[in-house]
């Protein structure tokens, strides 16, 4: 178990910038560029090497793009090894409104993803240690749907490799059939995967039950100011202080990173229990390392993440309350 596998399907090289005022059908003159990977999975490994836990990074890059998200990641000392592709990998592009406060987003879907490309995939992390933890993030190229997605899970846990999974909700029904040790939608997706308008914290977690039969940590964001962790033994409500938010982009798969390096340190620390048993055991502790990741992201301006400094800073200021 040397490190955590960090598997982003459908990178993005994601451009940041500020305009004073949005004009339609005007040139709007863009300052304060910025420039990062990103995509869920990888997100989720900065913030993951930022916490002092090894990460592996891989998935699909191509063109241009694809090599500078190589550059901007030996940037930042973080590893990777992705399967090459002939298409370019895609740009998001985040804009932030002086004038109104507000941040546009523009994604783009990505390059297709051939069947050749997905089998060469499956190989490439055979070479990824048994009885390790891997992270599955963010959106799906043309090419890739749920069953496909799904086939990738069953590999990884035909292999020993225990999966956190943070995709779109259309995705989560067939993510949750190959039995992840987490998955993380926000209410919305988390909507659309059980086809009910549900809000409340106590909707949620009755609606949560008959899922943790599947997946036996379910956390979900976004639910009345807070996050809920979901499990068989025990449910947990949290919220973050109040804080100047500077963006909401990279939020969520900070949450992601910050609870898989926590898991992952735990294990190191008790090999003889699994990660379920740990994430069980240390419910809301873990949900209290995720929101303070989250926290830290939400205080920075752009597409930057939080640093390791203030994901300490705000752990303790994390309420945490149990459900039942």
């Amino acid at each position: 178990m040397n490190s955590i596998l960090s598997i982003t399907i459908n990178p993005a090289l994601d451009m940041g910038g500020i305009v004073d005022h949005l004009t339609p059908n005007e040139k709007n003159y863009v300052h304060h560029e910025t420039r990062f990977p990103g995509g869920n999975g990888i997100n989720a490994a900065r913030i993951i090497h930022r916490l002092g836990v090894p990460v592996m990074t891989t998935g699909f890059l191509g063109g241009g793009v694809g090599s500078e998200i190589e550059f901007l990641l030996d940037k930042e000392n973080l590893k990777h090894d992705f399967v090459k592709i002939q298409n370019p990998t895609r740009i998001s592009v985040t804009i932030s409104n002086l004038e109104t406060h507000l941040q546009t987003r523009l994604s783009f879907s990505g390059p297709e993803i051939t069947p050749e490309n997905w089998e060469a995939l499956k190989v490439h992390i055979e070479n990824f240690p048994t009885n390790g933890l891997a992270i599955i993030g963010g959106s799906l190229p043309p090419g890739v749907d749920g069953k496909l997605f799904k086939t990738l899970l069953d590999h990884l846990t035909s292999q020993g490799i225990s999966c956190i999974v943070d995709v779109p909700g259309a995705i989560l029904k067939d993510s949750l059939d190959a039995n992840p040790l987490l998955v993380k939608p926000n209410l919305l997706e988390f909507q659309e995967l059980i086809g009910k308008n549900v809000l409340s914290i106590q909707d949620v977690v009755i609606e949560s039950q008959s899922l943790v039969s599947k997946a036996p940590l379910l956390c979900i964001s976004s639910v009345e100011n807070g996050a809920l962790l979901v499990t068989k033994v025990g449910v947990w409500f949290g919220r973050i202080p109040e804080v100047e938010v500077q963006t909401t982009v990279g939020a969520g798969d900070s949450l992601v990173g910050a609870m898989a390096a926590k898991l992952f340190e735990w294990r190191k620390s008790a090999p003889e229990k699994s990660f379920t048993t740990l994430g069980l055991e240390r419910g809301e502790d873990l949900l209290q390392w995720g929101l303070a990741a989250s926290c830290a992201t939400l205080i920075v301006k752009g597409t930057q993440l939080g640093e390791a400094k203030d994901i300490n800073r705000f752990y303790p200021k994390i309420e945490i309350s149990r459900i039942r």
